[in-house]
């Protein structure tokens, strides 16, 4: 078996780098939606070719992040309100199906992680803090699905979340959601611990659909 040359394995970091670093850069808002992408501003901050920046935009495309407009450049996805319900529906299946695998055998250590989170979900809308609420909603998210201890549905519901993270975080920040939303959340642990499988699953669905609303509400479609 031949051993790839030191080049070829130096380029593959450099290319999972800059990927990384413009993903990051989408999900953290510091582009919005609808934005245009200045590549060889890009090529210039992170130091590199054209290249290795390309390449990962041809990934953001295929994960739905990014647009490509011939002969005008590439854009930040926009959502209009049909890919935003797309979106959310598949959300809820799949947030669905992992609320129901991880309350069907919920082991010990991702029961701890859930209950922690939740106390700190709780600390948070006490004191008003939006921005960590929002965070720690994701958290929980992340935790049922890891709960779940599925490996096909992992990468797909991580896709879901890449694609809606700006949405995630912004219509969570309604005000008079919080109190229904931690509510939504402790309901769904409490579930999830009790072995409530189908009710886990309910549960989820439920409230990825009103996590819909927020997001239409924000956009101005509800």
């Amino acid at each position: 078996m031949t051993t790839p040359p030191i080049a070829m394995l130096v380029h593959e970091s450099l290319g999972e780098r800059v990927y990384k670093s413009v993903r990051d850069l989408i999900l953290s808002q510091a582009y919005l939606p609808g934005s245009k992408l200045n590549v060889e501003q890009l090529c210039r901050n992170l130091g590199v070719s054209r290249t290795p920046v390309w390449d990962a935009m041809r990934r953001l495309k295929t994960e739905g992040l990014v647009s490509t407009v011939p002969r005008h450049g590439v854009f930040v996805m926009n959502y209009d309100v049909d890919k935003i319900r797309d979106l959310f529906a598949v959300r809820g299946a799949l947030e669905g199906l992992a609320a129901r695998q991880a309350a069907a055998d919920l082991p010990p250590p991702h029961r701890a992680a859930l209950s922690t989170i939740v106390g700190e979900l709780e600390a948070a809308a006490r004191a008003k803090d939006l921005e960590r609420y929002s965070r720690l909603a994701i958290d929980f998210h992340d935790g049922v699905l890891a709960a779940a201890r599925n490996q096909v549905l992992r990468p797909l519901l991580e896709n879901v979340y890449a694609q809606i993270l700006v949405l995630r975080l912004r219509s969570l920040h309604l005000a008079e959601r919080l109190e229904s939303s931690i509510a939504e959340h402790a309901e769904l642990f409490a579930a999830i611990t009790a072995g409530e499988a189908e009710r886990a699953e309910a549960l989820s669905r439920a409230h990825a659909n009103h996590v819909l609303q927020d997001a239409l509400e924000f956009v101005g479609a509800s």
